[in-house]
């Protein structure tokens, strides 16, 4: 086995037993009931009936009626088949930790892969440096137990550029098979993966330039009749009507999250509206750990510089920034949530990163035991931030907006409801038998983890008459439920009994009516 398999292995697995350690840590997120019911329906597992009551409360629209909604299957399938086979048949793990364990190791597997790229591409510096700042990037780190799409998706969107690099660099038909399946996986995982041909065409404009018609180039230019194909055909066993699911993804996904409140610079604007083009860009410059923002920077100049030399990786790897995020140029685009909607860009984003800290290191001709010292040193910086954190690491905000203290009234600070789980862990102790509470968000999944006797009741009176409230700081949806008054009068009340907050910042409120 040769040192880059070695490494590659070795970071994968380190990096896997490491986020299996601190799984506990973690919970289910707001979109849970509505993957795994669709997940068991497609495995052929009943969901709970309609026509009974619904085993925790469901906010709109109940995901026992969206099962067929056209997500990528493979999306809905792996974390439930996870959870049925190490939950409820092998008992082996909780049932949150079954249902994240496929985003773990598909997460892990993205730092070694980006480290095999970047050796491959690049050279050993920047494999090193750039498969640590995707390790240690506070939204991949966090959302690995929370995502059941968007990481799949970024890096299986990885893979697909990856392996049509390796197509067009060694044209044989193996190869234009395994890049024409891993963009079917990565269509079934996420639509958001039909961006993989427009950056492996453009790329192959500019890289093959008057060759590109060459007939020796017929496998290379086959794979983009191969690639639909090979998804389609593995998009059809899934579905009833797998056609009229398919002609039905545009209007789908126009229509998801049509009008959703977005808290954006103090403002409030709407998915599908009026999003602004530079949402994209703001958010990974505020939520991006500094080190690695001044990094891609360098990288980002670099790159530029050499777009049209003759290493045409530096083209492929801006193409596969760069592309995927060309669609908010649209004002009708949908985005919620911060960077999970375009979390496909994070692996280029660090591989920028890792070859701007590999040419300043170049620069400065270090030898190798003080470019040890300065990965330690950077591990430490970054490591710090995520272990300040944890296990929050998606509410990090750097401090060009002034940390998350900063970004608290600005921007959401939470997005799936994560933090409830301990919220609830505090009512299970604290709370007396047979208490109403109300989870006014996601409150679904944090039900999930409430003692019987207030699971019975959660939820059965509104939120001023309960016996207490939970609420999430997601600020986006406070006018929908009219809290910010009610917020504000416990808080002068000092009836707030619990919270969980980062830099002296909620996520979440526990409130005794």
């Amino acid at each position: 086995m040769s040192t880059k398999w070695r490494y590659a292995i070795g970071l994968t697995v380190v990096y896997f037993f490491l986020h299996l350690i601190v799984s506990s840590h973690y919970g289910i997120s707001w979109d849970y009931h509505y993957h795994h019911y669709a997940g068991l329906y497609h495995l052929g597992i009943s969901v709970p009936s309609i026509g009974s009551p619904a085993p925790v409360p469901f906010s709109p629209p109940d995901p026992r009626l969206t099962v067929e909604d056209p997500f990528g299957p493979f999306t809905q399938i792996i974390p439930s088949l996870s959870q049925v086979l190490f939950y409820e048949k092998l008992h082996i793990l909780p049932f949150d930790i079954a249902y994240n364990l496929p985003m773990i190791l598909i997460g892990s597997l993205g730092v070694g892969l980006l480290y095999l790229m970047l050796y491959e591409w690049i050279g050993v510096v920047a494999a090193f440096f750039g498969s640590l700042f995707l390790a240690l990037l506070p939204m991949h780190f966090g959302y690995l137990h929370t995502n059941m799409k968007d990481v799949p998706n970024a890096f299986f969107f990885t893979l697909g550029v990856f392996l049509f690099w390796k197509l067009v660099h060694i044209n044989t038909l193996r190869n234009l098979f395994i890049a024409s399946i891993s963009f079917a996986v990565a269509f079934n995982t996420k639509i958001n993966s039909i961006f993989i041909p427009v950056v492996c065409f453009f790329w192959l404009i500019i890289s093959k330039k008057n060759e590109v018609l060459s007939f020796r180039n017929k496998r290379i230019l086959l794979y983009f009749i191969l690639a639909p194909v090979f998804a389609l055909i593995l998009w059809w066993p899934f579905w009833r009507d797998p056609l009229g699911k398919l002609l039905e993804l545009p209007t789908f996904y126009s229509r998801n999250t049509l009008n959703m409140p977005v808290l954006f610079n103090r403002e409030i604007i709407y998915s599908g509206v009026n999003i602004p083009w530079y949402y994209p860009f703001v958010y990974l410059v505020i939520t991006t750990p500094i080190p690695i923002l001044a990094a891609f920077f360098v990288g980002l100049v670099v790159s530029l510089k050499r777009f049209f030399g003759k290493n045409h990786i530096y083209s492929l790897i801006l193409m596969w920034f760069f592309i995927p995020l060309v669609r908010y140029f649209l004002p009708k685009t949908s985005a919620i949530d911060g960077v999970r909607h375009f979390m496909e860009v994070i692996y280029p984003l660090s591989a920028l990163s890792g070859i701007g800290i590999s040419e300043v290191l170049k620069y400065l001709r270090l030898n190798r035991r003080v470019l040890i010292c300065v990965w330690l040193l950077v591990f430490v910086i970054l490591g710090t931030n995520v272990f300040r954190f944890h296990p929050y690491e998606t509410s990090f905000y750097n401090w060009i907006i002034g940390g998350t203290y900063g970004a608290w009234g600005k921007f959401d600070v939470d997005f799936w409801g994560t933090p409830q789980k301990d919220a609830v862990s505090w009512l299970n102790t604290h709370a007396p038998i047979d208490s109403v509470v109300h989870i006014v968000m996601a409150q679904s999944s944090a039900s999930m983890y409430l003692r019987p006797d207030l699971q019975r009741y959660v939820n059965s009176k509104n939120y001023k008459e309960s016996d207490y409230t939970v609420i999430l700081n997601k600020e986006s949806f406070f006018a929908m439920y009219g809290l910010s008054a009610y917020l504000g009068e416990k808080t002068r009340k000092g009836t707030i009994v619990y919270e969980v907050a980062r830099e002296n910042v909620p996520l979440v409120w526990v409130i005794k009516n």
